[in-house]
């Protein structure tokens, strides 16, 4: 039977916070700019208005201002469900989509459920933080980061991925993979072991035994990524933000949950007290 913890440690949500606020600050600008760079804002599947580039300008320099209040932990919760509006702005009014933005304003409208900022903010600095958070939204987040893990696995089943086609597709402009490796031998190994490596780590993170491995297989899995994915400094950044959202969600499982009825768990024994006379023995003397 698996038993939840009424409240988690409250310094690996604050990191957390800290990592989305950066990357919340950074799409901020791109996301801001991009409409002045040549790209026509439009609405995602058409509907709704086409609103010229200074709106999303102006839209950009608010996550940006929120994104900043996040990262401080100036009335984070308010700031982080400010930045998913803005993302979702974006992706719905501007047209643009991408698996790390989705991310973002996932993890940040789910911060603003928890007690982010009771570590590592303004607000504990003033002596009003807190050493352990309520657990329930920690472990949503866990859950999304172990949802990323498991779809990507499972859209990966299929057999031109498998074949090492959709790898071949994927790395054909990569400035860091040599064409040598472009080929059957190397790349259907690498397709079954993505799939593998995903979903090992979308569970592996919640055994205590398996998590420093899941984290290896995972960071190694992103770093992988970057390298064999990467046509351009853009697509690095862009893969570079998706890791940071993803493997900076392991700090949120820094406190593994408890498990009784039978499964492996923490086993607590309490210490006796020097000034406490010790225990009577079971011993009887004739």
């Amino acid at each position: 039977m698996l038993r939840l913890p009424d409240t988690l440690p409250a310094r690996p949500l604050a990191g957390y916070r800290i990592l989305v606020g950066l990357v919340a600050g950074l799409k901020a600008v791109e996301l801001g700019a991009s409409p002045l760079l040549g790209t026509r804002a439009g609405p995602l599947f058409g509907v709704g208005p086409t609103l010229p580039a200074p709106v999303w300008l102006a839209l950009g320099a608010v996550m940006g201002l929120a994104a900043l209040a996040v990262v401080v932990g100036w009335n984070a919760r308010a700031a982080a469900l400010l930045v998913g509006l803005c993302t979702a702005g974006f992706v719905w009014g501007a047209g643009y989509y991408s698996n790390h933005t989705y991310l973002l304003f996932t993890a940040a409208v789910l911060l603003s459920f928890s007690d982010c900022d009771a570590a590592w903010s303004l607000r504990s600095r003033r002596g009003h933080g807190a050493d352990r958070v309520w657990a329930a939204p920690v472990l949503v987040l866990r859950a999304q980061i172990t949802i990323v893990y498991f779809y990507a696995a499972i859209s990966k089943i299929r057999p031109d991925f498998l074949s090492g086609n959709g790898l071949a597709s994927w790395t054909w402009d990569s400035v860091l993979v040599p064409a040598a490796m472009l080929t059957p031998v190397f790349l259907v190994p690498m397709a079954f072991g993505a799939v593998l490596t995903e979903l090992f780590v979308a569970f592996g993170l919640w055994s205590s035994r398996l998590r420093p491995v899941a984290v290896v297989a995972g960071t190694g899995l992103h770093l992988g990524m970057i390298a064999m994915l990467s046509d351009g400094l853009h697509a690095a950044i862009e893969l570079g933000l998706f890791a940071t959202l993803t493997c900076g969600g392991y700090l949120l499982f820094a406190d593994r949950v408890p498990v009784v009825g039978g499964l492996p768990g923490a086993l607590v024994v309490p210490r006796q007290r020097r000034s406490e006379p010790a225990l009577p023995s079971t011993v009887t003397r004739r």
